[in-house]
This record gives structure tokens, C-alpha cells and sequence, in this order.
């Protein structure tokens, strides 16, 4: 699906083994991590056929621009609706308030509503309040749900 900001036209698709690269390299850049690239293609063949993932790539011009992973999944408890969960939000700093935040989030609301998803959820770092006032501009709210997270390793 092709969206268009003022200054961009941003084009969405599922992420393609040949653009691996291009995805590892803006979310490195972006979270400042350092994963081996060997891993993300692992982990990449091992999810990609599963219908629970989605791998979201916004490109502009045939470049990556904005990326996002995606897992839809039910809760025993929480009704018959799924839940979508996000992971590495990212939009390139080249294109940051260029509008690109938007139609990303725009897309990310698209498929949950295809998928019938109840809930759209996912984390951010306490230090990042810039993405932060994003979220809540489009919407989103930290006010009644906090996350707790534990690195296992």
C-alpha cells in the first residue's frame, strides 16, 4: 500500500529477504544494538512463514525508511479479539518529521483492523520522551498500563 505525506510518498510491503540488510541496519542504528546480522536471518526464516509475524517495511524511492515487527496473537483471558504487539518501531533519521511516523502507524492500525485486533501494544524506552509524545499524539497512552520487562541473559 502506497501512502504519501506532504514531502514523500512511502510505499508498504512485508519485508523481502533482499531488504534484510537495509532493516538490520536502521534498527542498529537506530536502538544503538549490536546484534550479529547472522541471527536477524535466522530468526527471519524461521518467522516468515508464520502467519502470528508480520515484518512491516516502509520504503521511500526504493529505500527502507520505516520498519516494524509484528506479532498478532489471542490471550485465553482477554476475549475472543487478538491482541497486536510491536516491536522496533523505526523510521530512518533522514526522514524523522517528514510525516513518516504517521502513515507508518497509520499502516501498523490498518492491519489490526483487518485482523480484527482488540489492542494495539507495545514498549518504549523511559529515556526516548521525543517518540514518547509521538505515540500519545497519534493516540496512544501510558496512563493506565505500564510494562515490566526482564533481559533472561
Amino acid at each position: 500500500m502506497t501512502k504519501q505525506t506532504a514531502e514523500m510518498e512511502v510505499h508498504f510491503e512485508d519485508l523481502k529477504e533482499e531488504d534484510l540488510r537495509e532493516v538490520y541496519d536502521l534498527c542498529m542504528e537506530t536502538f544503538q544494538e549490536s546484534f550479529a546480522f547472522e541471527e536477524i536471518e535466522k530468526t527471519f526464516q524461521l518467522c516468515r512463514n508464520d502467519a502470528h509475524y508480520r515484518f512491516l517495511v516502509g520504503k521511500s524511492q526504493g529505500k527502507v525508511v520505516a520498519y516494524t515487527s509484528i506479532n498478532i496473537f489471542h490471550n485465553l483471558f482477554d476475549g475472543r479479539r487478538p491482541i497486536m504487539t510491536l516491536w522496533y518501531v523505526c523510521v530512518s533519521k533522514e526522514v524523522r518529521r517528514k510525516g513518516v511516523g504517521r502513515l507508518l502507524f497509520r499502516e501498523i492500525e490498518k492491519i489490526a483492523r483487518e485482523n480484527d485486533c482488540e489492542i494495539i501494544y507495545f514498549t518504549c524506552l523511559q529515556e526516548n520522551t521525543g517518540a514518547q509524545n509521538f505515540y500519545r499524539s497519534l493516540g496512544y497512552t501510558d496512563e493506565k498500563e505500564k510494562a515490566f520487562v526482564k533481559y533472561l541473559d
